[in-house]
């Protein structure tokens, strides 16, 4: 394949893509520090009051369903830090969803409505599923392929003969500001390719299996908060020193993550109580827990090299967001700088 043939290859895959890829790396900046930027934006809905007593989990789960007429608790996020609200997902039998967060000091909903209604989680789905259901989630699979894509017929392109791989990546800042900007595209695409890579595929073996996967979900539940705290409470003497991460209610069904930070950041124990008449279905330790995601999660979300980590995911995910507006402008210009100038008009 000669070169002409892989810019032209890189140039349509760029072209047709590079909105979503924008969408995806803008989400993806805006998650790197999902809470604390959760915090920032509305500290109203998702910093507590600190004023009342603390409310039990079944109690919150119970307040988060009188918010929204016909909608109960499917999920619900303990809060991350001290001094953060919970967070619930309510659904109905018509598979719509909405949002609530509860103050645990008091226990008032703060506030409540559709998934626009927090934009920290309207970046979450867009990033997972570009809240498209199925349908998204097949695009963002095409947008990992298609970051692969871009990124070995970059590469390709710009390999330079001999190895003089440091004057093939230097910026002669004096050109014209049309060349600097082809320059810093390409160097800013080979000089992060490696990363770049890693984010893609780890992104792809978390989205993969999520999109092959069936099922559908549950009908949601309407449990009592004694059930609830009741059913909690048995969990947690499985995991008797492990934090509550999340909760999920199914039929009748409670779901229970706990934090297992002696694995990896997002690793989780999970245990499965009935609520009806409460007993352990199962319990799973983090380190028998075989689901990829647990391994592939923190890396791709840059838990798993610390505070480093995240910094580095920031700076990547907006340098891409750069690099899918610089290419189509960059298709721009060339378009414009082809196009015939237009006739003068004689003067007779």
């Amino acid at each position: 394949m000669n070169r002409a043939l892989i810019l032209r290859l890189h140039r349509i895959i760029g072209l047709a893509m590079a909105a979503f890829l924008l969408m995806q790396a803008l989400s993806g900046a805006m998650l790197v520090y999902r809470g604390p930027l959760a915090r920032l934006i509305d500290p109203v809905a998702m910093t507590s009051g600190g004023v009342g007593p603390e409310i039990s989990v079944g109690a919150t789960v119970v307040q988060a369903n009188r918010s929204a007429a016909g909608f109960t608790v499917t999920r619900l996020f303990a809060p991350d830090v001290d001094g953060a609200t919970w967070f619930a997902q309510l659904g109905n039998r018509d598979g719509a969803l909405r949002y609530a967060s509860v103050d645990p000091a008091g226990g008032a909903v703060t506030r409540s409505g559709s998934v626009f209604a927090f934009p920290v989680e309207a970046a979450l789905h867009i990033h997972y599923r570009l809240m498209a259901g199925k349908v998204g989630m097949a695009v963002i699979v095409l947008n990992g392929i298609a970051l692969l894509a871009m990124l070995a017929s970059g590469l390709a392109y710009w390999w330079p003969k001999r190895g003089k791989m440091g004057k093939a990546l230097a910026i002669r800042w004096t050109l014209s500001a049309r060349l600097v900007l082809r320059q810093c595209h390409r160097t800013a695409g080979v000089v992060l390719s490696a990363i770049l890579l890693f984010v893609a595929t780890t992104g792809l073996l978390l989205a993969v299996p999520e999109l092959l996967g069936g099922g559908a979900a549950s009908a949601p539940s309407a449990a009592s908060a004694a059930a609830i705290d009741r059913s909690l409470t048995l969990a947690q003497t499985a995991f008797p020193d492990a934090a509550l991460r999340d909760l999920r209610i199914e039929d009748d069904r409670l779901i229970v993550n706990f934090h297992a930070p002696e694995r990896n950041a997002r690793a989780i124990h999970r245990v499965i109580v009935t609520l009806a008449q409460p007993r352990i279905v199962s319990a799973i330790r983090a380190d028998n827990n075989k689901a990829l995601w647990i391994t592939v999660l923190p890396l791709h979300a840059g838990d798993a090299f610390g505070a480093v980590g995240k910094a580095l995911l920031l700076i990547v995910a907006l340098a891409l967001t750069a690099l899918c507006i610089s290419g189509p402008l960059m298709w721009w210009q060339v378009q414009r700088a082809r196009r015939p100038a237009p006739a003068r008009k004689s003067v007779s």
